[in-house]
């Protein structure tokens, strides 16, 4: 076991090396994907929205909850004079019902369920706060899984979602709010595939080693490829752009993605890096922080939503494989 993992670490040390080597190269070289970010002032609202959901499986039918949440600071010269929360801080856990999916509609319609509250409340609370800035804890558009084929159960579902993100879209023109996707995580290669890096990584994992703390890359689109999605968003779809920066030196890249009404993208990296440059080692804006946490589902309530259907309904069986007898 050890020779195995000493093995796997040094794995992992070379092909860290030969990255920065790549990354390297690329900076020595002049290439113009490198763009420098400074600070401005943080004015109005700026408002987040994020949500905790689950899935629980029982005989013959699917139980999905979810929670959503919006938090808006209001900025003045970059301090936070005030707060609001929507629909409240602790807001409550909603519930659907779904019967007869076979496995990778369940997968799928995850995804959907999730989306669907969430982006209601986004467009919910861009009409109620107007904010000069709304943020979405991941991508501004449904990822290619979620798409499901014409034939499914679910596939309406996704059509609903679809019509909602372009009434975000058309609202936060409307109402001249930047609408970001501020994604913490990405396994995205959209930069690697539009700057020939040959390395076999993520963008965030070549990036790290690319750009220094107050730099971003340069915009690129969402896709050169016309996904079905992106075909579904019809006009908007040509909007959708994106790009990395680094906030803080002790942190790695965060891709950004933006509806592109015409904002410029340096007051857009000079926004993000502000709201998200408060702490060395974490980049993150504190009003997505916030959002989550009030989206956070405790599993004492999961736990106690279904105790409550258990003893409402005396159709509900768990699986087999959660009640077998033995282990």
């Amino acid at each position: 076991m050890h020779e195995k993992l000493k093995e796997a670490a040094e794995h992992i040390n070379r092909f860290e090396n030969e990255v920065r080597q790549e990354a390297s190269s690329l900076r020595n070289s002049g290439n113009q994907e490198i763009h420098p970010v400074s600070p401005v002032l943080i004015e109005g609202g700026v408002c987040a929205v994020d949500s905790g959901f689950v899935t629980h499986s029982i005989h013959g039918i699917d139980i999905g909850m979810v929670k959503t949440a919006c938090v808006c600071f209001n900025y003045k010269n970059s301090e936070l004079v005030s707060h609001e929360y929507f629909p409240s801080k602790f807001p409550e856990i909603k519930i659907e019902i779904k019967t007869a999916l076979d496995e990778h509609e369940l997968s799928v319609y995850r995804s959907l369920f999730r989306l669907k509250h969430e982006v209601s409340l986004a467009i919910e609370s861009l009409e109620k706060f107007s904010p000069k800035i709304l943020m979405l804890d991941g991508s501004i558009l449904p990822l290619p899984g979620d798409r499901p084929p014409e034939s499914s159960k679910v596939f309406p579902v996704y059509k609903e979602i679809i019509d909602i993100y372009k009434k975000l879209y058309s609202l936060s023109k409307e109402k001249n709010c930047l609408l970001l996707g501020v994604i913490k995580d990405s396994r995205g290669r959209r930069f690697i595939e539009c700057s020939g890096v040959k390395a076999n990584t993520s963008d965030t994992f070549f990036l790290d080693f690319l750009l220094n703390q107050k730099e971003r890359t340069s915009v690129m689109s969402y896709s050169d490829k016309k996904q079905a999605i992106l075909k579904d968003l019809g006009e908007f779809s040509d909007k959708l752009k994106l790009f990395y920066i680094k906030s803080v030196e002790g942190d790695r890249p965060m891709r950004i993605e933006f509806l592109d009404n015409g904002a410029d993208p340096n007051t857009i990296a000079s926004l993000v890096y502000s709201l998200s440059a408060l702490n060395s080692n974490y980049a993150y804006p504190p009003v997505l922080i916030e959002a989550d946490l009030c989206a956070a589902l405790d599993q004492r309530q999961i736990e106690q939503a279904q105790n409550s259907l258990s003893l409402l309904s005396d159709s509900i069986k768990p699986l087999r494989r959660n009640s077998r007898p033995f282990r």
